[in-house]
């Protein structure tokens, strides 16, 4: 599974989840070890945390494990094991610069960081303050 967007668009749902689970032989589900949940975001943390326990089988609500990036994939899988969607990679390369991103907050929402600095404040002239005049 993989939430870059919070909606329907990439995230199959408890139900889904569910259902193909279910749908797998017995020997399947035992020999089943881990489901990972690639760049999980805050809600989908939430739902599963809280209502994954009543819609999941306790056998597949324990096996899924959350990789918050795709470096602590490879601590399971061998690298090139798997392929990796492009999309899944730049959001991962995304997530490298903005850390926080992970966990719901977004520093800088209006992305005002990237805007260039004015060359002076309101008021301020290169010979002093502009209230410099009134005051003599």
């Amino acid at each position: 599974m993989h939430s870059t967007v919070q909606t329907e668009d990439n995230n199959p749902g408890l139900t889904i989840l569910r259902w193909i689970y279910e749908e797998l032989p017995s020997d399947h589900k035992d020999r089943l070890q881990a489901v990972y949940f690639v760049h999980p975001g805050l809600r989908s943390r939430l739902v599963l945390a809280t209502l994954g326990r009543f819609f999941l089988s306790g056998g597949l609500y324990w096996k899924i494990k959350y990789v918050s990036r795709l470096q602590y994939l490879w601590d399971d899988i061998k690298k090139g094991e798997l392929e990796i969607p492009e999309f899944v990679q730049k959001h991962d390369d995304i997530l490298e610069h903005r850390p926080l991103t992970d966990y719901g907050i977004e520093p800088d929402p209006f992305h005002l960081s990237q805007i260039p600095p004015t060359a002076y404040s309101f008021g301020r002239h290169d010979s002093g303050w502009s209230a410099r005049e009134y005051m003599s």
